[in-house]
C-alpha cells in the first residue's frame, strides 16, 4: 500500500483525541444507530421508480466483483430518495452473498466526531461477527482505535502515550476490507457525508485512491447535493473523487408526475380525488419525502394546504445559514410568490443595489433561489417558498405585502391577481375588492375559470368595501362567481351562488336586474336542483319582464322556462313555450336565444317519435352555433343529438358526437362545463357497449387533469362498467366517495350499479344486493317518485345476482329469494306500465334491459326450481334478450348467449349450445372479460377448447404480461411479483386480471398451468 502522505503533502496525522463532550456523544450515537442496513427492515412497499438508478448500482457490484474494487457516489436533494434506494440495492446485494457495512454521518456541526461512520460500520461487524473483528484486529492492531469500545474519554491534559498516526490507521481500515473481501465481497456504505469531519473525508479519498486492482469490496456514499454552497469542504473533494478511476457518481432527478403518482397509491391504497393527488405532485416538486409528508397532511383538511411543520423545519435550515441581508431577500422573494422579477423585488427590498445583488448571490448559492431567465428568480422548490412565507411574523408579512402592492400600482406592471393578493393581505380593502373582479374577468377571458371563481369568490367576501359608484356589488359579483363555478364544472357551487346574488339583491332593485339574476339561478338548478325551483324562478322572472316590447332577455328567460317543463314531463306547455322563445330571439336577433328554443324543439320531436326530423334540427342549430361563435348553444346541440342516437341504438353516430362534442369543449378551455361532462361521461358508456373498453377505460381516467369533484365522480362512476366486466375488484376502493357523490346527482349514482356486478366477482353477492337497494332509494329520493326508469336496470343485474346464490341454499332457503326476485319484476313492470304513455318512449338501451329482465326472472325461477318455467320458455326470453341488446352493446349480448346456452344445454342441444358459447367466448376474450369467461367455464361446453388458451389469447399478451406470467407460474404471491418488477400490487392485479381473461383461465394455478404447457411465460 502507498503511503498516505501521498494524498496530503502535509502529512498532518492527526491524532484521536475527544473532549468529554465529544465523547457522551458518540458513546450516544453509536449505541442508538443500528450499523448495518441489514438491520433495517426493507419497506414493504416496492421501490418506486429508480429502476435505471438500480440497474446502474447492481453494474457497479458485478463490475466489483468481476473486474476490480468500484465506488459510488449518490447524489441527491433531501428527501429524493438516497437512503430509499440503498436500502433495495444493499438488499439485492446480500440476497446474493455480500456482507454489509453502513456508517452514518452526524451533523454535530463544529464539534465533529473523527471517522464516526467508520466506527459505526465496523462496531457493528463486532457487534454481529465478533471472532471475525478479532481476527481483523489481531492482524491490523490500528483498527481497534476505530472500535467503539476501544474510543475510551482521555482527558486534554493527560499522557497520551499510544497515539495512531493516520498512515498506519488509514493502511489498517484498507487492510481489513481487503481481509474480509477475500472470503466475501463487501458493500461499505458512508451515508450523510455532507457532514462528514475531515478526517472521514481524508479516510475516503484515500480508499477510492488505493481499491484499484483489488476485488470483491464496493464503496458508496451519499451526500445532499443542495447543503453543498460554494464553500463547504465536500464540494471540491467531492469533484476530485469524481474523477478517479473506477468511481461512478449517480445523481438521482426527482420522480416523474407518474411515480410520485404510484408513490401515492402505495402509500395510501384508497382512492384520493384527482385534484388532491396533482396538488401533491406540483408541491412536492417529485421529493418522495414531501410527497409522503404531503400526502399525510392531506388527511387532515386544517393541514392539507399548509407545509408540514416536521417538513417546514427541514427546509428552512438552510434559511437560518445566510446573512442578514440575504433572509431578508429570500422572504422577500417568498411574499412574492414562487418566482419574483428582479426590478419589482429591488422595489420591496430595503437595500442598495450591490447589496441586493451579493444577497440574492449568496442566496442562490445556498440553493435556496436560481436565476429564471434574464429577468428574475425563482425558489429551487414550491415548498420551500410556502415555508418561508409561512415562518414570516405577522407584521412583516403585511408590510411586504404592501411594499409590492404600491411598487405594483406606481410601476403598472404586474397583473391585477398580483395586485389583488397584495392588496388583501395588506388590508387595503377597496383595492383588493376592485383588483379582483378585475382578475377574475382577466380570468374568464383565457378560459381559466376555476381561477376566476376564487378570485369573483375573494371580491364577494369584501363586497363591503366595494367603491361607493358600484351598485349591487354582492349581488353582482355573486353572478359572476355562479357563472364562473358553471363553466368550472362545479355545479352544487354554482347553484349555491346563484341563490346567493338573488337573496342579496335589495327590494328596490331594478326588476331588470332581477329578472337575469333569477335566469341565472334557474340555468345553474337545472342539472342538480329541483326542476320545480328552477321553474319557479322562470316563473318569476317572466313576470318581471314585459312581453312588449320584445327583449333579448325575456327571450332567454322563455327558452329555460320551455327547458324546465320539458325536463317535468309537460311537453305540450314546452313546446309552447319554446315556440315563443323561438319567435322572440327571432325578433330581437338574439342567436342564442334561437339556437336554445330550437334544440329544445328537436328534443321534444325526437320524445313525441319524430327522430329524423330531430336529428335535422339539431345538426343545423350545431353548424349554426358554431359559425357564430355561440359555444353554449353549440355543446347543448351536439349532446343532445349525441342522446338521440343513443336512444335510437346508434352507437357509432352517438360516440362520434359525444366525442366531438368534448373535444370541442377541451380546445375552448371549458372541459367541465355543462354539456362537456356529460359528453364525455357518454363517450365512456357508448365505447363500453361498442366494446371498444381500452378507449372507453381511458376516457374514465382523470390522471393529470384537474376536474372539479363532481366531474371526477361522474367520469369515475361510467368507468366502472369496464372494471366490473373484466371483473377488477379493486375498482370497490372508488365506491365509498362515489355513493356520497350519488346522494347529490343522479348521473352517478345511476353509474355505480356495475358495483353489484363487482361484489358478485369477490364473492359478495349479499353486499350487491344492498349496494343496489341502496341505490333505488336513493334515486326514488332524488326523482321524488317511485317509477325511476333505472328500475330496469338494476333489477336484472339484481335478478341475476340471485340467481348465483340460489343454487347453493337449501329448498327451504329458496321461496325467500325468488319472492325477493318478484318484488323486482313487480317494480320493472310498474315502471314499464307508466313508460308506455307516448312521450316516454323506450329507448334501445331500456327496451333491452327490459327484455334481459324478463329472461332473468325465468331463470331463477329455474335454477330455484319454484314455479318453474319450460325450457322453451326461458329460450324464447333469453333469444329475445339477445336480440334486443343486439343494438350495439356487445357485452351483453354475449351474456345473454352465455346463458342461452346453459338452457339449450339442458334441453339437449348441445350443437347450438356449443355455438353461442363459442360466440360468447370469443367476445368474452377480446373484452378482457374474466368474469364471462368464468361463467362459460362453468357451463362446460366445449371443454377442450376452453381449458386451452387460443394462439391469439397467448400472442395478445403485453411484454409485461409475460413478466408477470412468468412469476405466477412459479407460484409467486402478488406482493413478491410486485417487488420484483418494482411495480404496485394494484398493478399486479391489473395484469393477472388482464392474463386470465386473454388465456381464458380461471385461477392463478390454471394460468400458470397453461403458461408450462404451451411455453408462454
Amino acid at each position: 500500500m502507498g503511503s498516505v502522505t501521498e494524498l496530503h503533502p502535509t502529512g498532518a496525522a492527526p491524532e484521536i483525541q475527544f473532549t468529554e463532550v465529544q465523547f457522551t456523544e458518540i458513546q450516544f450515537t453509536l449505541s442508538e444507530v443500528d450499523g448495518t442496513i441489514a438491520g433495517m427492515a426493507r419497506p414493504l412497499t416496492p421501490i418506486v421508480g429508480r429502476s435505471d438508478e438500480l440497474a446502474t448500482m447492481q453494474a457497479v457490484l458485478e463490475e466489483a466483483v468481476g473486474e476490480s474494487a468500484r465506488a459510488m457516489l449518490v447524489v441527491g436533494d433531501a428527501g429524493v430518495g438516497k437512503t430509499r434506494l440503498l436500502i433495495e440495492a444493499s438488499a439485492q446485494a446480500s440476497d446474493r452473498g455480500w456482507l454489509r457495512m453502513v456508517g452514518h454521518c452526524i451533523d454535530f456541526g463544529d464539534a465533529g466526531l473523527p471517522y464516526l461512520p467508520i466506527s459505526e460500520a465496523f462496531g457493528a461487524l463486532e457487534r454481529d461477527r465478533p471472532e471475525l473483528v478479532e481476527s481483523l484486529v489481531a492482524e491490523f492492531a490500528p483498527l481497534a482505535r476505530l472500535l467503539p469500545a476501544h474510543r475510551r474519554l482521555v482527558q486534554q491534559t493527560a499522557a497520551f502515550d499510544d497515539r495512531v498516526e493516520r498512515g498506519p490507521l488509514f493502511d489498517a481500515v484498507l487492510g481489513a476490507l481487503e481481509a474480509v473481501s477475500a472470503t466475501q465481497p463487501v458493500l461499505l456504505i458512508v451515508e450523510d457525508v455532507h457532514w462528514a469531519d475531515q478526517a472521514t473525508r481524508d479516510l475516503l479519498g484515500f480508499l477510492f485512491a488505493r481499491l484499484r486492482g483489488e476485488r470483491n469490496i464496493a464503496i458508496v456514499v451519499s451526500y445532499r447535493s443542495e447543503d453543498l454552497h460554494r464553500r463547504h469542504p465536500l464540494r471540491a473533494v467531492a469533484a476530485e473523487w469524481a474523477r478517479l478511476p473506477g468511481v461512478t457518481r449517480l445523481q438521482l432527478p426527482p420522480l416523474t408526475a407518474e411515480e410520485i403518482r404510484a408513490l401515492i397509491s402505495d402509500v395510501r391504497p384508497v382512492p384520493l380525488p384527482e385534484q388532491t393527488i396533482e396538488r401533491i405532485i406540483q408541491r412536492s416538486g417529485g421529493n418522495a419525502f414531501f410527497a409522503e409528508q404531503l400526502l399525510a397532511a392531506a388527511a387532515d383538511d386544517d393541514r392539507a394546504s399548509t407545509v408540514p411543520a416536521e417538513l417546514a423545519d427541514l427546509l428552512l435550515v438552510r434559511l437560518d445559514r445566510l446573512s442578514a441581508e440575504a433572509r431578508l431577500a429570500v422572504r422577500a422573494a417568498a411574499v412574492a410568490g414562487r418566482r419574483v422579477r428582479h426590478e419589482l423585488l429591488a422595489a420591496v427590498v430595503e437595500l442598495p443595489p450591490d447589496a441586493l445583488e451579493a444577497a440574492l448571490r449568496e442566496a442562490v448559492d445556498a440553493h435556496l433561489l436560481e436565476p429564471r431567465g434574464s429577468e428574475g428568480y425563482g425558489f429551487r422548490h414550491a415548498l420551500l417558498a410556502e415555508a418561508v412565507y409561512a415562518d414570516l411574523l405577522p407584521g412583516e408579512r403585511v408590510r411586504l405585502h404592501a411594499s409590492y402592492a404600491a411598487a405594483l400600482t406606481r410601476t403598472a406592471t404586474g397583473s391585477a391577481a398580483e395586485l389583488s393578493r397584495h392588496a388583501h393581505e395588506s388590508h387595503d380593502l377597496p383595492m383588493a375588492f376592485a383588483a379582483s373582479v378585475r382578475a377574475g374577468d382577466e380570468a374568464m377571458t383565457v378560459a381559466a375559470a376555476e381561477d376566476a371563481m376564487r378570485y369573483y369568490e375573494n371580491a364577494l367576501e369584501l363586497a363591503a368595501h366595494a367603491p361607493a359608484e358600484i351598485e349591487y356589488p354582492a349581488s353582482t359579483v355573486a353572478a359572476k362567481a355562479a357563472n364562473a363555478a358553471s363553466v368550472a364544472g362545479h355545479v352544487f357551487r354554482a347553484v349555491a351562488l346563484g341563490k346567493q346574488a338573488v337573496a342579496d339583491l335589495p327590494a328596490d332593485a331594478p326588476p331588470q336586474l332581477r329578472a337575469e339574476l333569477l335566469l341565472g339561478r334557474a340555468r345553474y338548478g337545472m342539472p342538480v336542483d329541483s326542476e320545480t325551483d328552477a321553474l319557479e324562478s322562470t316563473d318569476e322572472a317572466l313576470r318581471l319582464v314585459p312581453i312588449d316590447p320584445p327583449t333579448a332577455l325575456r327571450a332567454r328567460i322563455a327558452v329555460v322556462h320551455a327547458r324546465c317543463l320539458l325536463m317535468l314531463g309537460r311537453y305540450a306547455d314546452a313546446a309552447r313555450w319554446g315556440q315563443e322563445a323561438l319567435m322572440l330571439g327571432t325578433r330581437v336577433a338574439d342567436p342564442e336565444a334561437v339556437a336554445e328554443a330550437s334544440t329544445t324543439l328537436a328534443v321534444l320531436d325526437q320524445r313525441t317519435g319524430d327522430p329524423v326530423s330531430a336529428a335535422e334540427s339539431l345538426l343545423a342549430v350545431r353548424a349554426e352555433a358554431r359559425e357564430r361563435g355561440n359555444l353554449t348553444a353549440e355543446l347543448r346541440s351536439s349532446y343532445s343529438l349525441g342522446g338521440l342516437y343513443f336512444e335510437l341504438g346508434e352507437l357509432e353516430k352517438a360516440v362520434e358526437a359525444y366525442e366531438a362534442n368534448a373535444a370541442r369543449a377541451q380546445e375552448a378551455g371549458r372541459p367541465w362545463s355543462s354539456y362537456a361532462i356529460e359528453s364525455r361521461v357518454m363517450s365512456v358508456l357508448t365505447r363500453y357497449q361498442l366494446g371498444d373498453w381500452d378507449r372507453s377505460a381511458a376516457h374514465a381516467s382523470v390522471v393529470g387533469e384537474s376536474p372539479s369533484p363532481l366531474a371526477e365522480a361522474m367520469i369515475k362512476a361510467a368507468g366502472l362498467a369496464v372494471a366490473a366486466g373484466r371483473g377488477e375488484v379493486t375498482s370497490l376502493e372508488l365506491l365509498p366517495a362515489l355513493r356520497s357523490w350519488s346522494l347529490r346527482e343522479t348521473m352517478v349514482a345511476v353509474q355505480t350499479v356495475p358495483a353489484a356486478d363487482l361484489f358478485v366477482c369477490a364473492g359478495q353477492p349479499q353486499r350487491a344486493l344492498e349496494h343496489l337497494d341502496w341505490l333505488i332509494l336513493e334515486l326514488t329520493g332524488l326523482w321524488q317518485t317511485a317509477l325511476i326508469p333505472s328500475q330496469v336496470r338494476i333489477s336484472a343485474i339484481a335478478l341475476a345476482t340471485l340467481s348465483s346464490m340460489v343454487s347453493d341454499l337449501p329448498q327451504s332457503g329458496r321461496p325467500e329469494i325468488v319472492e325477493r326476485g318478484s318484488e323486482y319484476v313487480t317494480a320493472v313492470r310498474a315502471v314499464l306500465a307508466d313508460q308506455q304513455r307516448p312521450e316516454r318512449k323506450l329507448g334501445a338501451e331500456s327496451h333491452a334491459w327490459a327484455r334481459r329482465v324478463e329472461a332473468e326472472w325465468l331463470r331463477l325461477r329455474w335454477l330455484a326450481g319454484l314455479e318453474a318455467p319450460t325450457l322453451e320458455e326461458q329460450v324464447a326470453a333469453w333469444e329475445l334478450s339477445i336480440e334486443a341488446f343486439s343494438y350495439g352493446d356487445r357485452y351483453e349480448v354475449a351474456r345473454s348467449q352465455t346463458r342461452l346456452a346453459t338452457v339449450l344445454r339442458a334441453a339437449g342441444r348441445s350443437a347450438e349450445a356449443s355455438e353461442l358459447a363459442a360466440a360468447a367466448r370469443d367476445t368474452a376474450r377480446e373484452l378482457g372479460a374474466a368474469p364471462l369467461l368464468a361463467e362459460l367455464r362453468a357451463l362446460g361446453t366445449s371443454r377442450r377448447v376452453e381449458a386451452a388458451p387460443t394462439a391469439s389469447g397467448a400472442q395478445s399478451l403485453t411484454g409485461r404480461e409475460r413478466e408477470v406470467l412468468a412469476f405466477l407460474e412459479q407460484g409467486r404471491t402478488n406482493r413478491q411479483i410486485a417487488k420484483e418488477l418494482y411495480i404496485s400490487e394494484k398493478t399486479v392485479s391489473v395484469h393477472v386480471s388482464n392474463i386470465l381473461a386473454k388465456l381464458g383461465a380461471s385461477s392463478r394455478t390454471e394460468a400458470g398451468a397453461i403458461s408450462r404447457r404451451e411455453g408462454i411465460g
